[in-house]
């Protein structure tokens, strides 16, 4: 019996699901690069905001590992990570650089949001539309 991951996967081609991987692989290397040598080496008094961020960045880094192996079923992950880039684009980028207002700290967010483009072309459209759009979801009760 063919489980449904199995079926999820033959619906896209083989470059597609390489093309998965490679998004998985960088979201996976440059925020363990980033997120976990804070996580591991922070001071005892770290709190507040830095230290969810860190923390959601790490889990983000494990997740995406996961999707190595499991490209499709962890497609969510990749939607997240664009959907939030793409806010964060338009509502502070954006305004920053019609203002004239863009300080070195928000070029470079800004310079680290705009990768979410190899994000937009791994993702495969038509699939996202036809599994979280057109499929009926499931029963609530």
């Amino acid at each position: 019996m063919t489980t449904s991951t199995q079926v999820e996967d033959v619906a896209l081609s083989l470059p597609r699901l390489y093309a998965l991987r490679f998004g998985y692989s960088l979201l996976a290397i440059f925020l363990a690069i980033e997120a976990w040598p804070v996580v591991l080496n922070h001071e005892s008094s770290w709190r507040g905001t830095e230290s969810l961020f860190y923390c959601v960045l790490a889990a983000i880094s494990l997740l995406s590992f996961v999707g190595l192996r499991h490209p499709v079923t962890m497609l969510p992950l990749l939607l997240f990570e664009s959907a939030w880039k793409l806010i964060w684009l338009g509502a502070v980028a954006l305004p920053a650089w019609l203002s004239d207002s863009m300080d070195d700290e928000t070029w470079g967010y800004t310079v680290s949001c705009l990768l979410v483009v190899i994000f937009l072309v791994a993702v495969p459209w038509p699939y996202v539309y036809r599994q979280y759009v057109l499929t009926p979801g499931e029963r609530w009760r």
